[in-house]
């Protein structure tokens, strides 16, 4: 599973509880890239600047996301 840091995601960076043990610079938010079906031959065979451009955060419009609903 590939995962980038999502300290800046707008929505991915409200998703892990804080540790009260760790500084805020160790606070490290991680989401999973999501790979296209089209660009798995590049992931597995291109070069690592082909591959580079594939790690890339999902845009927060991909999520369907809200306050959760009560009950």
């Amino acid at each position: 599973m590939l995962t980038i840091n999502a300290d800046t995601h707008p929505l991915m960076k409200r998703m892990h509880k804080p540790d009260p043990k760790a500084p805020a610079d160790a606070q490290d938010k991680r989401s999973v890239i999501p790979i296209e079906a089209g660009d798995v031959d590049t992931w597995l065979a291109g070069t690592v600047e082909e591959a580079s451009t594939l790690l890339r955060l999902a845009t927060v419009e991909l999520f369907d996301a809200g306050p959760a609903q009560p009950g």
